[in-house]
């Protein structure tokens, strides 16, 4: 069951508990939500409520969903090394590290825990559910935290592959555009990240593999950690990844791929259902040996299954 505490949007607004899921959770319409109330998935402080139930702020909402009600992921996940305190893992692109949206077990925790046995387990860094490729997870918490100490300072070397929309004319490029979220207006997806002058300092780095049938192969590396930072400054840069629903679309469109009432089309390359982004180099120091750990993953199979032959062959 998934719980959240209310937060009015305003202070002293009143808001009903049907009106906050379809502003909260828009992938369900208010018939879809009403019906979810009335059957008693919707609970507010553990009890259930109508429709019309004003909400006040610190009310725990939680919601009850079948697990087939769940959009259907990839449950393949490689397991790449493993000792007593962590977990390497290659995950697919098609399922999400934890609880969001519309996901509540079909996750990656909720699978290696259900299906592979493991109890604890926590990620020290994340990964956008379309994104494959290397994630580490700790089994305990203060190795979370010694992990998370070395993420937040930059240590770890993270190198990706992804394929992005156009030939680059350029064999490298380093982006270093400040970044934040777009600034509202009526209809944006809030969820965007821009380059804006005030935002907050992050820095990529592209080169250029190969470049063929209208698009490109390239090594990427980061130098901070911004949310969407690659996804981004791609786009920022006039080559939006291949696949990726919600930068280099416009607004409308990537509201139409969430509801499924269009298609991840993306001409001329045909369906392409996920970001073509993959976390291919992973290195980082053991928190407790103080080994060096260094593992690699190739984008060639992963980005294979969708055509692109003559740019990975190249």
């Amino acid at each position: 069951m998934q719980s959240f505490y209310y937060m009015a949007p305003k202070k002293g607004a009143q808001e009903r508990v049907i009106d906050f899921l379809l502003r909260r959770f828009p992938y369900n319409d208010e018939a879809t939500w009403a019906a979810a109330i009335e059957r008693g998935a919707i609970m507010v402080d553990g009890k259930a409520v109508k429709p019309g139930f004003i909400l006040k702020s610190r009310m725990q909402v939680s919601y009850d969903r079948p697990q087939e009600d769940e959009p259907e992921v990839d449950r393949e996940i490689g397991i790449i090394w493993e000792d007593e305190t962590l977990l390497v893992v290659d995950k697919n692109g098609n399922l999400p590290i934890a609880e969001s949206g519309k996901f509540h077990r079909n996750t990656l925790l909720h699978i290696l825990k259900s299906e592979h046995g493991f109890e604890e387990l926590y990620p020290v860094h994340r990964l956008d559910r379309e994104t494959s490729g290397l994630l580490v997870l700790s089994k305990n918490l203060e190795v979370t935290q010694k992990m998370g100490e070395q993420f937040l300072q930059g240590l770890p070397q993270k190198t990706y592959h992804a394929i992005l929309q156009g030939e680059m004319t350029y064999n490298e490029r380093m982006i270093e555009g400040a970044m934040g979220k777009v600034k509202p207006y009526p209809g944006c997806v809030r969820i965007r990240q821009v380059v804006r002058e005030d935002g907050k300092t992050a820095k990529t780095w592209f080169r250029r593999l190969q470049a063929a049938q209208g698009a490109s192969l390239v090594e990427i590396k980061t130098f901070t950690g911004r949310t969407h930072q690659i996804r981004c400054h791609a786009d920022y840069m006039g080559y939006p990844i291949i696949g990726d629903k919600l930068y280099g679309q416009p607004d409308e469109r990537f509201v139409r791929f969430i509801k499924g009432d269009e298609a991840p089309l993306f001409p001329p390359f045909g369906e392409i259902p996920r970001q073509l982004l993959h976390a291919s180099g992973l290195s980082f120091m053991h928190p407790l040996s103080g080994e060096e750990l260094c593992f690699e993953s190739s984008c060639y199979p992963v980005f294979g299954k969708f055509g692109f032959k003559e740019l990975l062959e190249a």
